[in-house]
C-alpha cells in the first residue's frame, strides 16, 4: 500500500513539473497573440492538481485511523465547514465514505478497530460529545441565571506529541507540500471551539458569549504519565542543559515554541514515538467540569455607628481581638444571593476608620468583588432586603447598593490622597478655652503639616514622613465644658487626625497642640463626609429618604 502511494505521489510530482514547464511555454504564446486569459487556464489547470493532492492526503489519513473531523483540520476546514463533513467534502472534490456504526461481526473481525481517531483520541466523535454535555448537566449549572456561556477544554499534552508526530509522516509521504515550520493542521483548541461549543451550546439550550458562565472541561487520558516520561527523554536528548541550569519544565507554551521539524529531527523524535501516530484502544476520559461564573462587583456606602467595630477582621498574636467587622457583617449579608464561596469576595472601601472612630453623614464608598458570581443582576427589592438585614446589626448601616462596571473602580482606587474628608474632633484642654485659643483654631484657608507615620500603625505602614493638606479648621467651645473644644476640619486623605490634634511628640509639625501652645487630646472622632460622589444615589425602596 505505502509503495503505490509513494509511487503515485512521484508520479503526481512528475506531472505537476511537466505542466509548469507548458504552461510558461503556453503563457507566452497567448501573451504574445495578445490573449491574456492564460490565468483562468492556469487556474484550472492547479484546482485540478489540489483536488488529487487533497484526495491522496484524506486517503493517507484515513489508513492512519484518523476520523474525518481531524482530516478537515489537515485539509485547513474553517468555521462552519465542520458543521457538515459530507458538503465539506463534496466542495472539495474528495471522496465521502458515510461512517457505519452498524458494521457486521464478520467484516468487523477482517478490519482492525479504529473507533478511537489516532489523532484526536476521540475527542470530536458524538460519544465523547455526549459524555461531556451529560456531565455538564449533572452539575449546578441551573444555579447560575445566565443565557450565555464559555466552554474551555484543557487538553493532556499528549495530544500534542501525537499532531506532532502526524506532521513527521506527513513530511515522510508529501514532503513537497509540508511546510517544517508552520503546523499542517487547524489546531485543536481551534478545532473544538468550532465544532465543541455550538453543540454543548445547542444541548444546553444557551448562547455563545465569551462573558458567560465558563465550562472549564478538564481532560485526561490513561497513558499521559507514560508518555510525559518518554516526552522528558526526549526533550533531555534534544535540547540538552548546560551543567549549571535548573531543570526545565515542559509546558504546552514549550511544545507549541520549540517542537517543530525544523528545530527537532524527525530520526531522532522517532526513537521516543511512533511516526505517524498509531491507533490506540482507549479514548480520552473525562477528569473533571468545573463552572465559574462572571465577576461582579457591588458597591454602596456604609455608616459606622459604633465605636467598637475594626474595619477588616482584626488578628493579634493569632488570637481575634474583636468578634466582628465592617468588612464581614457586609459580606455576610450581600453575598448568599449572589455565590457560594464568601472567602473568595473582595472587600474594598475609599480609607479606613479606627476602630474607635465612628463614619456619619452619607458614608464611606465601598465595593465588594464577588467572582464565580450566580447573576449579574441584584434588584432594588433584594438590595433593599440586604440593607435592612445589614441594619439590623445596630453597627453599621448599608445604602445605595447596587452592581456597577469594574470600570467604575477606578473611583475607589485612583487619587485616593486627593480626595477631601470632614471630620468633627471632640478635644479636651487642661483649662477652659479661651477666646485667644479659639481665635488661633479659626482657619478657613487652612495650612500643610509634615507628619511620620504614626507610631501606633508602624508595624504596617512604612516609617515616611508625608506631607498634608489641613484646609480648614474651625473650633467652638461644648456648651456643657468649656474644657471640650469641638474642631471641625477638612484635610487631605490620608491625614493622621489624632496626631494632627496632639502632635505625637513633634512627630506632626505643626499640630494643633503647637498652634494653641498648649496640651491638648482627642476624646472622641467621627467622619462627616468623604468627598466621593459615587456610587450614584439609588433608591432601593420607596421608605428611603
Amino acid at each position: 500500500m505505502e509503495d503505490g502511494i509513494l509511487s503515485r505521489l512521484n508520479f503526481l510530482k512528475c506531472r505537476v513539473n511537466r505542466v509548469k514547464r507548458i504552461l510558461c511555454v503556453v503563457k507566452t504564446y497567448f501573451q504574445t497573440a495578445g490573449l491574456l486569459n492564460i490565468r483562468m487556464l492556469y487556474s484550472l489547470i492547479l484546482k485540478m492538481v489540489s483536488k488529487k493532492i487533497n484526495q491522496d492526503l484524506v486517503d493517507f489519513l484515513e489508513d492512519c485511523g484518523v476520523c474525518q473531523i481531524c482530516q478537515l483540520r489537515y485539509l485547513k476546514a474553517r468555521g462552519n465547514e465542520y458543521q457538515s463533513i459530507k458538503e465539506t467534502f463534496q466542495k472539495l472534490n474528495i471522496k465521502y465514505e458515510k461512517l457505519d456504526d452498524n458494521c457486521s461481526e464478520e467484516s468487523a473481525m477482517k478490519k482492525p478497530r479504529k473507533d478511537v481517531c489516532s489523532t484526536c483520541l476521540g475527542l470530536f466523535s458524538k460519544e465523547f460529545q455526549q459524555c461531556i454535555i451529560e456531565a455538564i448537566l449533572k452539575t449546578d449549572i441551573e444555579k447560575y441565571d445566565y443565557r450565555d456561556v464559555v466552554v474551555a477544554i484543557s487538553l493532556p499534552m499528549m495530544l500534542q506529541i501525537r499532531q506532532l508526530s502526524m506532521w513527521y509522516g506527513l513530511l515522510e509521504r508529501f514532503s513537497s507540500f509540508i511546510d517544517m515550520e508552520k503546523a499542517p493542521d487547524v489546531p485543536l483548541k481551534e478545532a473544538a471551539k468550532l465544532i465543541l461549543n455550538p453543540i454543548i451550546c445547542r444541548e444546553l439550550h444557551r448562547n455563545y458569549e465569551a462573558n458567560g458562565v465558563q465550562i472549564n472541561v478538564t481532560l485526561a487520558h490513561n497513558k499521559e504519565l507514560d508518555e510525559l516520561v518518554k516526552l522528558q527523554k526526549l526533550h533531555e536528548r534534544a535540547f540538552p542543559r548546560p551543567p549549571s541550569s535548573k531543570r526545565q519544565d515542559i509546558s504546552r507554551g514549550l511544545i507549541e515554541k520549540q517542537y517543530i521539524p525544523k528545530r527537532l529531527k524527525g530520526e531522532l523524535f522517532k526513537q521516543f514515538f511512533p511516526v505517524p501516530p498509531t491507533v490506540v484502544a482507549e479514548p480520552l476520559n473525562l477528569k473533571s467540569i468545573e463552572l465559574l461564573g462572571p465577576t461582579i462587583f457591588v458597591a454602596g456606602r456604609y455608616c459606622k455607628l459604633t465605636r467598637e467595630l475594626s474595619h477588616t477582621p482584626w488578628i493579634l498574636n493569632g488570637h481575634r481581638v474583636m468578634k466582628d467587622s465592617i468588612e464581614e457583617i457586609i459580606i455576610r449579608n450581600v453575598t448568599p444571593l449572589l455565590c457560594n464561596d464568601q472567602s473568595k469576595v473582595i472587600f474594598m472601601s475609599s480609607g479606613r476608620e479606627d476602630v474607635d472612630v465612628r463614619c456619619l453623614g452619607k458614608g464611606r464608598p465601598f465595593v465588594l468583588e464577588i467572582s464565580n458570581a450566580f447573576t449579574t443582576k441584584l434588584s432594588s427589592a433584594a438590595a433593599y432586603r440586604i440593607e435592612c438585614d445589614i441594619d439590623k446589626s445596630k453597627k453599621i448601616s448599608v445604602r445605595h447598593l447596587q452592581i456597577v462596571k469594574r470600570e467604575e473602580l477606578v473611583h475607589i482606587k485612583s487619587g485616593e490622597e486627593k480626595k477631601r474628608k470632614f471630620y468633627r474632633a471632640l478635644c479636651m484642654l487642661q483649662e477652659p478655652a479661651s477666646s485667644d485659643i479659639l481665635e488661633k483654631l479659626n482657619l478657613p484657608q487652612g495650612f500643610e503639616i509634615k507628619q511620620k507615620t504614626p507610631i501606633r500603625v508602624l508595624h504596617r505602614r512604612p516609617l515616611h514622613t508625608r506631607p498634608r493638606m489641613v484646609y480648614s479648621l474651625k473650633a467652638w467651645v461644648h456648651k456643657e465644658n468649656c474644657k471640650i473644644l469641638v474642631l471641625d476640619i477638612v484635610s487631605q486623605a490620608g491625614t493622621y487626625i489624632k496626631e494632627l490634634v496632639h502632635g505625637e511628640f513633634g512627630r506632626t509639625v505643626p499640630s494643633i497642640a503647637v498652634l494653641i501652645d498648649r496640651p491638648i487630646d482627642i476624646v472622641a472622632l467621627d467622619v462627616m463626609a468623604i468627598d466621593l460622589d459615587w456610587p450614584k444615589p439609588i433608591k432601593n425602596s420607596h421608605f428611603d429618604e
